[in-house]
């Protein structure tokens, strides 16, 4: 079944005017990874990771080649490869026009402000032309969220675990960086958004 969304940016305002300026900014999976777990919204310890996996048990050969079972292993086992691409995330609301969709309330905590991207499809086309301008290359779609306590498999940078779910998150992933936080620079993006109070998203009609 398909359904409409809405991308929203949800913010500080002393970020607004840069945002609607144009310079979009991007962080590092890092930046989320290592962020104080007071930051509840934005900090994630498995931003990044590769591989989920579910151990029932484990064991090694000792020196006669039994296998013993080694304690204290808990799932799930996650592991993030090495010498992995570097890359960059900017991180949206996806409104949704679902029924069953309701937006939650901790996701306030982003900000006091929203700028709802009025014509999405303009928008990621700007994102693509100034990531191209870069010498980068940038893919974007909803975040798909798994159970912790069940999948076992492939996470990579559009999967997340379900205790996030409420953000709904829509991302744009952007290669070809050097580590380090960056910007995108797409021009003024006024024409294609509107900005409210993050405090009246919940007021949106679902048609």
């Amino acid at each position: 079944m398909s359904y409409g969304i809405i991308l929203i940016k949800i913010l500080p305002n002393e970020f607004l005017d840069e945002f609607l300026d144009g310079f979009i900014f991007l962080n590092t999976y890092d930046f989320f990874k290592n962020l104080d777990s007071s930051d509840q919204v934005r900090s994630d310890p498995y931003e990044g990771v590769d591989e989920c996996w579910q151990i029932e048990s484990l064991h090694i050969a000792d020196k006669d080649g039994n296998w013993v079972p080694i304690g204290g292993i808990k799932s799930p086992i996650t592991y993030n490869a090495p010498n992995k691409v570097k890359s960059n995330i900017l991180c949206l609301y996806s409104y949704t026009d679902r029924k069953d969709d309701c937006f939650d309330q901790r996701n306030f905590g982003f900000g006091n402000v929203a700028v709802i991207i009025k014509d999405s499809k303009e928008f990621i086309r700007r994102m693509k032309l100034s990531a191209t301008a870069e010498g980068k290359v940038i893919y974007q779609g909803p975040i798909t969220y798994v159970d912790k306590n069940t999948y076992h498999g492939t996470m990579g940078p559009f999967k997340k675990f379900s205790s996030l779910n409420y953000q709904n998150e829509f991302r744009f992933w952007l290669t070809g960086g050097n580590g380090e936080p960056c910007r995108l620079n797409l021009g003024c993006i006024r024409d294609i958004v509107m900005v409210v109070p993050s405090n009246t998203i919940p007021k949106i009609p679902k048609t």
